[in-house]
């Protein structure tokens, strides 16, 4: 059998859409406004947020800020989004810009109210004159993508550069985006490689994924195969899909890393089952040749198949060559899979039939 070609990813700068940005306050003037209030034990959780819940209808917008955060995370209560909204609005109304920028972001997002991208910038803007760094961020943010203004990439970077200079994080790589991909600036791997790491040093799991791709193709660094290691495995670690293919390359190709196809498969996995198509494809090509887990055509045209729907180019080549020698039974099984009518694990236990040499 004729193996199908590995195929590594170049790393995709993609934004973190997991992270949370809404933010709960601490006491203080100002305070540290990027601290997220927490509740250690039930009954610990009880009695913060009933003293919480006092301060917050005494008229506190401190309360009524961290009181929204814990409703919009389910922290010591039910969680409620139109909740979080409600308390974020007191909060807002009487000027306090971490409560702003909370209910902008839900307005952004249109959760517990109702979408509506005018209104986040309103609410932006309001707390950016404050100062707060967050919401300078999501004004870029807007900027960048059309929303409730004109698309003007120039003032999005000038945005992202102010609140990257306070350390917001997702300001710090959101700035080094544009300075990757020449957007609303002018090309500079070495100033993208400098926001991505202050961002990564803060925890940004996607900084952390785009820096070690720098490493990992020697883009405005020295090329630094074990720094890229490093970078990927932080940030796959925190559960970033494209970082858990990124990182599955190196496992293959043995850079920066011993070679060891069984750690590459399952780094792929991570990153397949959450719909990452490169992942799927790389998951799918170990399948076939039969690399670090069971050689098995049924698992393969699945992932194949998977990777295809989902935008990768290279499946269809895949799925050609693995349909020239698939059994009528191996294809019936793959179909049924793909329809939701069998469990990947059926083939994977040992389906004779499934296999294929």
């Amino acid at each position: 059998m004729k193996s199908m070609f590995l195929y590594g990813s170049l790393a995709v700068f993609a934004l973190l859409e997991g992270s949370q940005p809404l933010r709960g306050q601490q006491s203080g003037p100002r305070g540290n406004a990027d601290q997220l209030t927490t509740f250690e034990t039930s009954s610990q959780q009880a009695e913060d947020i009933a003293g919480l819940r006092r301060a917050a209808e005494a008229g506190g917008p401190l309360a009524q800020n961290n009181l929204g955060v814990a409703y919009a995370f389910g922290r010591g209560v039910e969680r409620s989004n139109p909740e979080a909204a409600r308390w974020f609005t007191l909060a807002a109304r009487t000027g306090f810009a971490p409560a702003e920028s909370n209910l902008g972001f839900l307005y952004e997002k249109g959760v517990g109210v109702a979408l509506d991208y005018a209104a986040a910038l309103r609410l932006y803007r309001a707390a950016a004159e404050d100062g707060n760094a967050q919401a300078q961020t999501r004004i870029g943010i807007l900027y960048e993508n059309g929303w409730a203004v004109t698309t003007d990439a120039g003032e999005a970077v000038r945005w992202y550069q102010r609140a990257a200079e306070q350390g917001d994080a997702e300001g710090q790589r959101k700035l080094g985006n544009c300075f990757y991909a020449g957007r609303g600036v002018a090309r500079d791997y070495r100033e993208a490689a400098r926001w991505f790491r202050r961002a990564a040093e803060q925890g940004d799991a996607a900084a952390e994924n785009n820096l070690g791709a720098l490493y990992h193709h020697g883009l405005g660094m020295k090329q630094d195969y074990a720094e890229a290691f490093k970078w990927y495995t932080m940030a796959a670690e925190q559960g970033l899909p494209g970082a858990a293919n990124d990182l599955g390359v190196l496992y293959q190709d043995g850079t920066g890393v011993e070679k060891d196809y069984r750690k590459a498969a399952l780094w792929f996995r991570a990153a397949a089952t959450k719909g990452v198509s490169r992942g799927e494809f790389n998951l799918a090509n170990l399948y076939y040749s039969g690399k670090g887990v069971r050689l098995d055509y049924v698992l393969a045209y699945y992932w194949y198949s998977r990777a295809e729907a989902d935008g990768e180019r290279l499946a269809s080549l895949g799925l050609k060559q693995i349909s020239s020698i698939m059994t009528p039974r191996q294809k019936q099984l793959a179909l049924e899979m793909l329809a939701g009518q069998r469990d990947q694990s059926a083939a994977a236990a040992g389906d004779a039939v499934a296999m294929g040499r």
